[in-house]
């Protein structure tokens, strides 16, 4: 697939390269969108790529939805589907997006909200959808709440969720000191659950900050993205540095979700080069896999602008060697990146 790339093309860190035409969903101006999209949740279903994403203007977040054919050019529903609660709810001041899978029936949302009062560092919530776009929110959230002296005491975001034949498994993001203390970093947390709203939290973080002062993990770890291959779970996620700055993408595997081993090669994806859309900044991932293909949805940000959506793909011959892609469906992968790329081709060019 890499030969198949324009050579504006480029990867900049272990075998990832990112797609020339980033980025693949910017703001809508003046929309309900409008400063900034973020949090990409992509999966592939019935032919189609569906994208829920968290979008803000003026102060306010909510979370949107966009589908495509090829997974590069995105029509965006127009409107948010999921808003912040009634005056005085648990999730009245904002929703952030999470997770959405599909379990054959429904689609299944959690999502993280936050109330000035009861719940100022976030709570997690449940929702339900039939069709993707109209959603009912749990009447019962939020489904997972901060621990008393707990990892997660003082913030939790970022919930990400797959299911298996009998478990939902949920990383997260969880901090037990109020930013912007020198102390206050973010872990990734775990919690399973036989029904996805009742939870059972692993009893301490399952991935922190690196114990090396000058590694590029060394202050916080979060946002989690997870893929199970049926040997082992692979897990995205994002981190930064001592210096608080310029976050980057990294890998890890586990086999049970408790326990991981990071990559040889993190940090796996790196911002752009200077004046580039995504120069300052690079986190959120969204990875998905056909056959023995991946795609990475992001989103970057660079210093003279907020957050927009890009696409890493894998290129020909690419390999986790910890982390082996089922045999199945290895010609839908091919397929699905021969069209990413002829879409690059047909696509109008535009600024960064």
């Amino acid at each position: 697939m890499a030969s198949l790339f324009p050579v504006a093309a480029y990867g900049q860190s272990g075998q990832w390269v990112k797609y020339a035409g980033n980025p693949v969903l910017i703001p809508t101006p003046d929309s309900w969108d409008g400063d900034y999209v973020t949090s990409p949740r992509v999966m592939y279903v019935d032919n189609t790529f569906k994208m829920w994403y968290q979008g803000g203007f003026s102060g306010v977040s909510r979370i949107g939805y966009a589908t495509s054919t090829d997974g590069i050019n995105w029509v965006k529903h127009g409107t948010p589907v999921l808003t912040v609660g009634p005056s005085g709810a648990w999730d009245s001041s904002s929703v952030v997006l999470g997770s959405v899978i599909w379990n054959g029936t429904i689609f299944q949302m959690w999502y993280a909200g936050t109330n000035g009062v009861t719940y100022p560092g976030g709570a997690i919530g449940f929702a339900t959808s039939t069709d993707g776009i109209n959603w009912t929110k749990y009447p019962g959230n939020p489904v997972l709440i901060p621990t008393e002296l707990g990892f997660d005491q003082k913030y939790i975001a970022n919930p990400y969720v797959i299911r298996l034949t009998l478990t939902y498994n949920m990383w997260y993001t969880g901090r037990n000191v109020i930013a912007p203390k020198a102390n206050a970093i973010n872990r990734i947390l775990y919690a399973t659950s036989e029904d996805g709203i009742h939870w059972t939290k692993w009893p301490r973080p399952v991935l922190t900050p690196a114990l090396t002062s000058d590694a590029w993990d060394a202050n916080s770890v979060y946002a989690p993205s997870v893929i199970w291959n049926g040997q082992l779970f692979g897990l995205w996620y994002s981190a930064i540095n001592q210096s608080l700055l310029v976050p980057r993408i990294g890998f890890a595997t586990s086999p049970e979700g408790a326990t991981w081993v990071r990559s040889p090669s993190n940090p796996i994806l790196i911002p752009g080069p200077p004046g580039t859309w995504d120069s300052a900044g690079v986190e959120q991932p969204s990875v998905i896999q056909i056959g023995k293909s991946f795609m990475m949805y992001y989103d970057g940000y660079s210093n003279t602008q907020g957050q927009r959506i890009g696409l890493a793909l894998s290129p020909e011959g690419f390999a986790i060697a910890e982390f082996p892609a089922p045999a199945f469906d290895l010609f839908l992968g091919l397929v699905m990146c021969a069209a990413i790329c002829l879409a690059y081709y047909r696509r109008p060019r535009k600024a960064l």
